[in-house]
């Protein structure tokens, strides 16, 4: 058996800055890793092709407007001296400094003590969105484009630092023979992988085209023809012979989605054909030789699936020769509003985003991924467009993380950061939290909150 090259890539392990003489215990009195360079990055607003703005936090950073500040934001909703952060072990903590407007953590009012914003928190100043994260220099570069077209795909693919990696990684591998298992939720850009992988092996010398498969839309009766092939007559209805997925790859990449999926007697063809590199067409009396370079995908657990006897663990091994994660949207929360505004321009680009809805896409949990927000922004942009407004915002995004419709689910710091955000209007801070007016109005007697307009 191979062994298995594991590449993966995540927002909390992401540091490849060797130490340097500060990064001593003696000089990290709050105890802060080794290996970490705090900071936080400009989320919104913000230019799809520049890099963003950056700065490392360290004992203390002031932010606001005036020329003093640290963190200098020409934010007219944001104070001279508005807030003030000090690096901690796992995070940032946030001190508002008597603001006008507050400052936020993920959504939530920052109290008069302070808070703590762990690594992947946002924060909010006035119409100033900003991300924490633990290696700050690995956001001081430009986005990352691929162009979907020359890859086959209907839009263009765009990376902040944590998926760039993994598009690094994937070219660093291209060249070998070993299989390639791409594990990842779905629509978070596994087949774009596929497709990296499959160009930048291409780069190098001739080779075949790019054949995808997902295994989980073909009929059970039409598999194997499907990926072996078959001859003419080999059953009814076969008119003319077939080459099939494996031999249309030739030398190039066949790309396996959804190999999860597949059923127990189909698991044991495929790890056949991959041991010994042919195939046997349906009514052929001899095998043929296949090259195809095999890149499976994933979102299923695949080596549990085969402690629990649901897949092969003998087809995992062979699959996960190398192992690529490609890690959800929501740990790559630097990429959302990129995504929403490239959508955006794409669609309606006569329409601007509001600092509220950006909030909200930023701290949505995007269970389907790129391909979830594509779509909240079509729905978004067809609202935006049927008002007359020139500003997409946060009323115009279907429900991303609805609350409860009571009360008892709302809290003085949950209405208090949406009556602030949505400048003190009732009806739009009630569509914030995903309540009705009324439901908010009985939080607003129950927990003695002045109400206003």
């Amino acid at each position: 058996m191979q062994g298995r090259l594991e590449v993966s890539s995540s927002s909390r392990s992401d540091s490849t800055t060797a130490p340097t003489a500060q990064d001593t215990s003696a000089s990290d009195p709050k105890g802060l890793a080794r290996n970490a360079r705090p900071g936080v990055v400009t989320l919104f607003p913000r230019s799809e092709d520049s890099a963003p703005d950056t700065w490392q936090v360290g004992q203390s950073l002031t932010v606001g407007r005036s020329r003093t500040a640290g963190v200098r934001l020409a934010d007219a909703r944001v104070s001279g001296v508005h807030a003030a952060l000090e690096a901690r072990s796992d995070g940032v903590f946030v001190r508002d400094m008597e603001s006008r407007h507050g400052s936020f953590v993920n959504g939530a009012l920052v109290p008069t003590a302070g808070a703590t914003a762990e690594y992947g928190s946002v924060l909010r100043f006035g119409d100033t969105l900003l991300l924490v994260v633990d290696q700050v220099e690995r956001y001081r570069s430009r986005p990352r484009r691929a162009d979907g077209a020359r890859l086959g795909l209907s839009q263009q693919m765009l990376a902040g630092p944590t998926l760039a990696q993994v598009w690094d990684e994937a070219a660093r591998v291209a060249q070998l023979r070993d299989p390639v298992l791409i594990l990842g939720e779905s629509g978070s850009g596994k087949e774009c992988l596929a497709r990296l992988l499959h160009a930048a092996r291409a780069q190098s010398g001739p080779s075949g085209p790019f054949v995808g498969i997902n295994v989980a839309a073909i009929p059970e009766s039409l598999f194997e023809a499907e990926l072996f092939g078959h001859e003419r007559g080999a059953f009814t209805g076969a008119a003319m012979a077939r080459t099939g997925a494996f031999r249309d790859a030739g030398n190039g990449v066949l790309f396996l989605d959804e190999v999860g999926d597949l059923r127990a007697d189909v698991q044991a063809k495929l790890l056949r054909a991959i041991d010994l590199r042919c195939v046997r067409p349906l009514g052929a009396n001899r095998e043929v030789p296949v090259e195809a370079r095999i890149v499976t995908a994933t979102s299923r657990d695949l080596r549990a699936a085969g402690e629990a006897g649901s897949f092969r663990l003998d087809l995992y091994y062979r699959l996960s020769g190398i192992v690529i994660r490609v890690p959800p949207l929501r740990e790559r929360r630097d990429e959302i509003v990129l995504l929403a505004l490239a959508s955006l321009r794409e669609q309606a680009p006569e329409l601007c985003l509001s600092t509220d809805a950006a909030e909200r896409l930023v701290l949505a949990q995007w269970e389907g991924n790129a391909r979830h927000l594509r779509n909240v922004i079509t729905h978004a942009v067809g609202r935006t467009l049927g008002s007359g407004r020139q500003e997409l915002r946060a009323l115009d995004l279907p429900d991303l993380a609805p609350f409860r419709d009571s009360s008892d689910a709302l809290t003085v710091e949950r209405i208090q950061a949406a009556m602030a955000q949505s400048g003190g209007i009732a009806s739009h801070a009630a569509r914030a939290l995903g309540v009705s007016r009324t439901t908010l109005y009985t939080a607003f007697r129950r927990l003695n909150i002045d109400r206003g307009r």
